[in-house]
């Protein structure tokens, strides 16, 4: 079951967010935010129930990774979780990373960073699965 959702990203788009009917409007938009935007978050909710679920889709487009953050009736808060994440062996640190939301910074765990197609991939299923916590990507508690 497609469901329409809000898409919430800039001021542009703060009081009338554009609304996603369909799977090629929701990827050709979350491949412009990657793909102008560094470190930036998309907040996607259901357009007929906003308060069902929330996926909030995050790009680093200088690295090709992002992130998610999940709420909804099947799992309170999670974030995505990059399995292959191994501090030791890339040289980075275990600090938080930060992803913008309009103005705001959002601190997310480094590994909740995943390639940008999965990113993508998991919007896809959020929105075909009616607002459920995508399955095609592993998932961490949030703090």
């Amino acid at each position: 079951m497609v469901v329409a959702l809000n898409a919430y990203y800039d001021f542009e788009h703060g009081k009338t967010p554009p609304r996603i009917t369909s799977e090629e409007q929701l990827a050709a938009m979350l491949d412009e935010v990657w793909r102008t935007r560094k470190a930036a978050l998309v907040e996607l909710l259901p357009a007929e129930d906003p308060a069902a679920a929330t996926l909030d889709v995050g790009f680093d487009g200088d690295r090709g990774v992002g992130v998610l953050w999940y709420s909804g009736p099947d799992h309170a808060s999670c974030h995505s979780y990059n399995p292959d994440h191994n501090p030791d062996a890339s040289g980075s640190t275990s600090e938080p990373v930060l992803y913008y939301y309009m103005t705001s910074d959002t601190e997310y765990p480094v590994s909740a960073e995943i390639p940008a197609d999965s990113v993508i991939a998991a919007a896809l299923e959020y929105m075909r699965t009616g607002g459920r916590r995508p399955a095609n990507i592993a998932w961490q508690e949030a703090d």
